[in-house]
């Protein structure tokens, strides 16, 4: 029997935001939004230097991982991907699997919406309030770690973590019965 698949926001779900900061609440934010370049998207190789995990969160993946297929999606652009596979390997000691964003084309919600629709995942783990809503839509389950941006949102299928850990004895149940997580 195949295993049922996670995924994973990286900053602000696994990894801290720089200086611990978490801004934006995502409510003007628009669907049909043009992606766009910039010096942020320039900068992408570098503006995650010296970042740490979010505390317990990389335990609770190993965890995961050891019943779940788990799938890190981020927004991260792909230039950003050998700083972003060095730190898995430095905090949970190998590199699991992690969709990038190719392309400044798209906003960090539509590739999101894109890849983890097209995987449909029995419970994806987000910490952006736009991103959450878009894909509660498209999934049984949408886990938000807690963060004043993000208060605002609730949903029937939206569960609201203080950290990927909370989630843990859940998850594991519901794989162990067989269910989907709605």
């Amino acid at each position: 029997m195949a295993r049922a698949l996670l995924t994973f926001d990286l900053d602000g779900v696994l990894c801290r935001p720089p200086f611990g900061i978490n801004p934006g609440s995502g409510r003007q934010k628009r669907r049909d939004t043009q992606g766009k370049g910039g010096i942020l998207w320039l900068t992408e190789r570098w503006r995650y230097l010296g970042r740490k995990p979010m505390p317990g969160s990389l335990e609770a993946f190993a965890r995961l991982s050891a019943h779940f297929d788990c799938v890190v999606v981020t927004a991260r652009g792909e230039q950003a991907r050998p700083l972003t596979e060095r730190w898995f390997n430095r905090y949970l000691g190998r590199v699991p699997r992690i969709e990038m964003r190719p392309s400044p084309a798209e906003t960090s919600a539509q590739f999101k919406a894109r890849v983890v629709g097209g995987l449909r995942p029995l419970a994806h783990f987000e910490d952006d309030p736009f991103t959450a809503k878009w894909l509660a839509e498209l999934l049984p389950r949408v886990y938000v770690v807690d963060w004043g941006r993000n208060r605002w949102l609730a949903g029937p299928n939206i569960t609201r973590v203080r950290s990927v850990g909370d989630a843990v004895e859940e998850l594991l149940q519901l794989a162990q019965e067989g269910r989907p997580a709605s």
